[in-house]
C-alpha cells in the first residue's frame, strides 16, 4: 500500500509485506526507476513493482496498481521552521549515560534518525557513513546524535556494537534511544513522521544541524543528500555565518 509519493525526490513510501529472504514486513521508502510513472499512484493506492538491490542503491520498477484501498491517514507533522527552538529531550546513549539537549547548548549539532535493522544500503546505513564523514571532518567540534526510530530492538548494548561498525567516537558521536512514547515525541519536534505497530516501521528521513542556542538552523531531507553540502552548512554555523 502506498503511504506518500514523493515527485521532486521520485520516491514512493510503502508499507509492504515480507520480502522472502530479504527483510520482513514493514513500511520502507524506495526511490523509483527512472521514467517511472508515478502520477496515478496516491495514498491508499495498493500496487505491486519489482525492486532492484545494489551494494549501493536500490530502486522499483514496474507499479502496476492492483485495486483501491482506504486512504492512509493524514496526520504528518510540519516541519520545524529554520530559527525555532528545538524542545528539550533526555536521551540514553550507547554507553548508558545520559543525554539532553539542554546540557549541549552552546555546541553546533547535527542529529539524524535511524534504526540499526534498517534493510535499505541508501536509507540509514548511507546516513551513518556521512555522518562518520562528518565525525572525521570536524571531531569534536560538532556533536553528532543518531537517534534510533526503534527503540524497542535497538538497547545501548545493541547501539554501541553498531557504533563500532562506524568507528564512532562516544565522545562527539552519541547514538541515542528512550522509551518510544519519548522516541516519538523528539521525532516528531523535528517534523519526522514516524510509528511503529505489528512489526511494521514507517519514517520519513531527515538530518537536522542545531546552532549553539538550541535553535534549528537547517534541515535536510531524504539520505541523498552530498555530504560535503551538509559539511558546508555545519561549517558556516560553527563560523556564526
Amino acid at each position: 500500500m502506498v503511504l506518500r509519493v514523493n515527485p521532486q525526490r521520485r520516491s514512493v513510501l510503502v508499507s509492504h509485506r515480507d520480502i522472502q529472504g530479504y527483510m520482513p514486513a514493514m513500511s520502507m521508502e524506495f526511490s523509483a526507476a527512472k521514467d517511472e510513472p508515478l502520477d496515478t499512484l496516491e495514498p491508499g493506492s495498493r500496487i505491486r513493482f519489482r525492486l532492484a538491490l545494489s551494494k549501493r542503491a536500490s530502486s522499483i520498477s514496474n507499479i502496476q496498481k492492483v485495486a483501491p484501498a482506504a486512504e492512509y491517514p493524514r496526520d504528518q507533522p510540519p516541519p520545524p521552521s529554520v530559527g525555532s527552538a528545538i524542545p528539550d529531550f533526555t536521551l540514553m546513549d550507547q554507553q548508558g549515560d545520559t543525554v539532553t539537549l539542554s546540557a549541549l547548548r552552546g555546541q553546533v549539532l547535527a542529529v539524524d534518525f535511524i534504526y540499526t535493522r534498517c534493510p535499505l544500503p541508501d536509507v540509514c546505513p548511507r546516513l551513518s557513513a556521512n555522518f562518520r564523514r562528518l565525525q572525521r571532518r570536524f571531531g569534536d567540534r560538532v556533536i553528532l546524535l543518531s537517534i534510533t526510530i526503534d527503540p524497542l530492538h535497538d538497547t545501548p548494548d545493541v547501539l554501541a556494537r553498531y557504533a563500532k561498525l562506524w568507528n564512532a567516537d562516544p565522545a562527539s558521536w552519541h547514538f541515542l534511544t528512550g522509551t518510544p512514547a519519548t522516541i516519538k515525541t523528539v521525532a516528531r519536534s523535528f517534523g519526522m513522521f514516524y510509528f511503529a505497530e505489528e512489526g511494521s516501521l514507517t519514517h520519513t528521513t531527515a538530518t537536522a544541524v542545531v546552532g549553539r542556542t538550541g535553535r534549528l538552523a537547517g534541515i535536510v531531507e531524504g539520505p541523498g543528500y552530498a555530504v560535503s553540502q551538509l559539511g558546508d552548512l555545519i561549517s558556516a554555523e560553527l563560523e556564526g555565518k
